[in-house]
């Protein structure tokens, strides 16, 4: 065989050993481009602050991401964290104070969710004016969350402590019931609740809003091996969960419809004025953290940012998402 033919039959041989693995290359692309996601288990409160979840949801913006979702409301998300720490759920949508409890138990925040310092609120009769007023009378707080947190600052600003007022552990509807009873004195916990106290309860008020006292963040937790197992799900969640978050001040009406039904509150215009309300921002930023870290002083929790909040997820998005 003269050495031209050699040449050729090598080269033909090159050709489709290329062509074989081009082939493999394509085909495991086609794969990976294929492979579903796997569904994620959200736990979320019933009100209108965790209205991006429940519009990434029913407007496709989860699913344009190729994540399937199933959402699972609770009394309030501190009722979902407990949930979450029995070993439930992919993540857990929280406010400051219950996220952070969380992180102290080995979990790990991803993302902020929303921001808000006028919608936690504390009613009271109207004899009551002022923290010190407080004194022996029996205040509605839901422990465990930032409803606590408020509940301890209010009462410090009288130079009263925790046990200075009988602070007793309610849910937020079962607050509204106990004022309309005349079984509480006051409740601290966060709209709508407030709103229809008012409503039930002629000789009740709206003592003061958290403005000037905090400003409240809610969160998104995961556990460390779930963030280890779900990179692409957290990353499709965050993408989704930003969408809705910038579709809904341009959309608030039809958002106020979505969000009621899902939650069952049937004032569509008190939804509205809630989701008016919010800050959707999902970013790692540094008024997050000096935010948090003001209720985590209050609560004796230190953050150790670096051990307790993932941020890799949200750098994947771009830098605009963390600071």
């Amino acid at each position: 065989m003269s050495a031209a033919n050699d040449f050729s039959n090598s080269k033909r041989i090159l050709l489709k050993r290329l062509g074989a693995g081009a082939f493999i290359l394509a085909a495991a692309g086609r794969a990976r481009a294929q492979s579903k996601l796997q569904k994620m288990e959200i736990f979320i409160g019933t009100t209108p602050h965790f209205g991006n979840v429940i519009i990434g949801a029913d407007k496709g913006f989860f699913e344009k991401e190729g994540l399937p979702v199933a959402i699972t409301n609770f009394a309030s998300g501190s009722v979902a964290a407990d949930a979450f720490r029995a070993g439930r759920g992919s993540i857990v949508v929280t406010g400051d104070l219950p996220a952070m409890r969380l992180w102290q138990q080995g979990n790990v925040g991803i993302c902020a969710q929303a921001n808000y310092n006028e919608l936690s609120i504390i009613v009271a009769k109207n004899t009551i004016k002022g923290p010190r007023d407080m004194k022996g009378k029996k205040i509605g707080v839901l422990m465990g969350s930032t409803s606590e947190f408020f509940a301890k600052l209010y009462l410090a600003k009288g130079n009263l402590k925790p046990t200075d007022a009988d602070m007793i552990n309610l849910r937020p509807a079962e607050m509204v019931t106990g004022l309309a009873r005349g079984d509480l004195d006051a409740f601290v916990i966060w709209q709508p609740f407030g709103w229809r106290a008012i409503a039930a309860v002629k000789d009740a008020h709206i003592l003061t809003t958290a403005k000037g006292y905090f400003h409240e963040w809610e969160a998104v937790t995961t556990s460390k091996e779930y963030a280890a197992a779900h990179e692409a799900e957290i990353i499709a969640f965050l993408k989704g969960l930003d969408a809705a978050g910038r579709w809904m001040p341009k959309n608030l009406d039809e958002a106020a419809k979505i969000v009621a039904a899902q939650i069952r509150l049937d004032d569509i215009k008190l939804a509205r004025d809630m989701l008016e309300k919010i800050d959707w921002n999902i970013a790692y930023t540094a008024k997050f953290r000096k935010d948090m870290e003001v209720v985590g002083e209050f609560s004796n929790i230190k953050l150790n940012w670096d051990a307790m909040f993932d941020q890799r997820f949200l750098a994947r998005l771009g830098p605009s998402f963390v600071e």
